[in-house]
């Protein structure tokens, strides 16, 4: 991002008409102290919201510095005499990184900053990754160690990673429709083959926070601010606010946030003619890799940016039908570009097998109570660690969770900046958001909101749309992760304008009071609880003895649903190596019935005397019978497996092994197990 001239009687940079169009003349940076070696970098669009948004006499020309302009320069060597073939991109990419060993920039030595942070928050799991999980939230990590370890060995195997037979056997899940991190976990796959799966989810944990900060950080000093200090503080909230923290417990699809600045940043540079098909081209490939990072997340992305986008146009209209045309050729391109390599997976998701329709949860419990706003979330420093506050509908769902003085002072500088066309925009999008995210029954404090001058109906906005499609498989609460990203960068802007403010003491004021705002915001360091192990049985291979040709299954005990994760956790230490039956699985109710069904558990009548037994005990157990054991048979048959496997120690262990012996055959003890082969016949 440029530095616009400032100070001493220089105009300052009219965002609003810089943010939807083509700037063309340079000027010079002359803000002191400020870095240029992102200047260099900068794309010649600078669709930004910078400056005095207050003041709308300045024009497009000052918001590109001559570095904007240099860049298509045909260049031959580097400031440290290494030669540059400006034709080949490795070759450039290859000086790049020698110079920013040699010379590293100020986006450098920020981004190190970002991940000192991101590593001391998560210091507890990525130092002891196999011995430990995440206290608030061991069931999700379960899972998605365990998906990380499916895509892992469907690629080694050349299978399909949007689909696996390895959970919810013999039916298997359709993996693209269940929450799902398949592009992560295709990166990561050597990690989790020569490491395992819990080093992965560790390392993947740690970088969402910090490649997160580090994005917005680029997208708001590239397009939004002047000054590395706004763009920084900006940054830090980003990929640290409460939002981030509450889903980096075991979320990973939604603590993914890092390509969702670069979508933005494609979405403007749009605007751009001479690269329209380039720009276009890059868009859509963000896009389609922001599927397999988080679809939710796409999709909050692409609904905040039209609610800001049809606000902002509203006020523009004559600017913004000049560039209409240029915005929708680029968006043209990007759209077939997207639709292209989506084709298929999208396809698959929705009609492909095990594809269902709908969302198995509450949206009435997942919607955000409107006091929860002004409320403190636990993981951070005003918050009590202790417990979680009732507000909240559950640990992973603060993200509307922001604090009081937060909201108060970014109202303040919003109201400072409310002249701005491009500040309207994002005001009337994050009330937007809120109202969405609110639910089908808008609360606070739990009760009703009968305010007379609420503005929305007792039954909300969303109890209307909820049966679209989309809205239909989101959660209201996940809009206050987009009201998150506007709050950061209205805070951002009013950072930037108090930096460039000739008044020491306003710049004091705002400097004070942002500092004030998020200190009470300042992350906890993320608690671990030591795993449970791992029996030999699983760990040795020796289970390969229960799997065989068309049985590939081994049924635990107790089996897997929505709450115990033992089987997941025994399948990821055998890098899914075998199928487990039932499980936490959206899946269709029916095969004639595509309404989702979450978890279906105990279908059969074997699987509902294991999981009766293992919680009860064998009072109740019935007299084992030549047709229980035919039954007993059939639902292996059913499972596609060869045997029934409980660790050592479980309870109710001696219960369930008095009923198997003689329903299946004498159990025997192997490597911290006991395990029910059924025999050879």
């Amino acid at each position: 991002m440029t530095e616009s001239p400032s100070g001493q009687g220089a105009p300052e940079h009219d965002s609003e008409a810089a943010l939807l169009t083509e700037p063309s003349t340079p000027s010079q940076p002359s803000v002191p102290g400020q870095p240029t070696r992102d200047d260099v970098e900068t794309e010649s669009v600078r669709a930004t919201v910078v400056g005095d948004v207050a003041d709308d006499t300045y024009t497009d020309d000052d918001s590109v510095t001559a570095a904007d302009h240099t860049e298509d320069a045909e260049e031959t060597s580097t400031p440290h005499g290494f030669p540059i073939d400006s034709t080949n991109p490795l070759a450039r990419a290859a000086n790049r990184v020698v110079e920013e060993l040699l010379n590293p920039s100020t986006g450098l030595l920020l981004s190190l900053c970002y991940i000192v942070v991101a590593g001391f928050l998560t210091w507890k799991l990525l130092f002891h990754p196999v011995a430990s999980v995440l206290a608030g939230n061991p069931y999700d990590q379960f899972y998605f160690e365990w998906q990380l370890t499916a895509v892992e060995h469907a690629l080694i195997h050349f299978q399909n990673p949007l689909f696996t037979h390895t959970m919810n056997a013999p039916d298997g899940m359709n993996l693209a429709g269940n929450p799902q991190i398949i592009g992560p976990a295709a990166v990561l796959a050597p990690i989790t083959y020569l490491f395992g799966a819990p080093v992965s989810f560790a390392l993947l944990t740690t970088f969402n926070l910090a490649a997160t900060a580090i994005t917005w950080r680029w997208f708001l000093r590239r397009h939004v601010v002047r000054t590395e200090t706004a763009a920084f503080v900006g940054g830090l909230f980003m990929g640290f606010s409460p939002s981030m923290m509450s889903h980096s417990l075991a979320h990973p699809n939604l603590a993914g946030q890092w390509l969702v600045p670069l979508i933005l940043a494609g979405v403007l540079r749009l605007r751009e003619p001479e690269h329209r098909v380039r720009n276009g081209i890059v868009l859509g490939v963000l896009i389609a890799a922001q599927v397999f990072v988080g679809e939710e997340l796409l999709f909050l992305t692409a609904m905040g940016f039209l609610l800001f986008f049809v606000a902002y146009v509203a006020q523009r209209p004559r600017q913004s039908w000049a560039e209409a045309a240029t915005f929708l050729r680029g968006a043209g391109v990007a759209i077939l570009t997207a639709g292209a390599l989506l084709a298929y997976p999208l396809s698959f998701q929705f009609f492909g097998p095990m594809s269902f329709k709908g969302i198995p949860f509450d949206i009435a419990y997942y919607a955000a109570d409107l006091k929860s706003y002004a409320v403190y979330p636990n993981l951070e420093l005003w918050g009590d660690p202790a417990k979680l506050d009732p507000l909240a509908p559950g640990g992973t769902e603060q993200a509307a969770l922001v604090g009081w003085a937060l909201l108060l002072v970014v109202a303040l500088l919003t109201v400072w900046l409310i002249r701005g066309v491009a500040v309207r925009a994002l005001l009337i999008a994050a009330l937007a958001l809120v109202a969405l995210s609110v639910g089908p029954t808008p609360v606070f404090d739990h009760d009703p909101i009968t305010w007379w001058w609420w503005p929305l109906p007792s039954d909300g906005v969303w109890a209307h749309i909820q049966h679209l499609p989309l809205f239909s498989s989101s959660l209201p609460i996940r809009s206050a992760l987009a009201v998150s990203w506007i709050i950061g960068i209205l805070l951002a802007l009013g950072l930037d304008k108090a930096v460039l403010h000739p008044r020491q003491v306003l710049r004091g004021v705002v400097f004070g009071s942002v500092a004030a705002a998020l200190i009470p915001l300042i992350p906890r360091v993320f608690d671990t609880s030591p795993r449970t192990p791992i029996p030999e049985y699983f760990t040795s291979n020796a289970w390969k003895e229960c799997v065989s040709p068309g049985r590939d299954t081994i049924v635990g005990v107790p089996l897997s649903d929505g709450g115990d994760r033992t089987n997941q956790t025994w399948s990821t230490a055998a890098d899914a190596g075998f199928d487990i039956p039932q499980g936490p699985v959206m899946a269709p109710t029916s095969p004639t019935d595509k309404q989702v069904a979450w978890g279906k558990n105990n279908v059969l009548w074997t699987a509902q005397w294991l999981s009766y037994i293992f919680k009860n005990g064998g009072g109740a157990t019935p007299t084992i019978t030549p047709s229980i054991q035919n039954r007993v048979k059939l639902d292996l048959a059913t499972w596609q497996a060869n045997c029934v496997v409980m660790a050592d120690g479980t309870q109710n262990l001696a219960a369930v092994k008095t009923f198997l012996d003689q329903a299946i055959a004498p159990g025997t003890m192997e490597d911290g197990v006991v395990v029910w082969k059924e025999p050879t016949r």
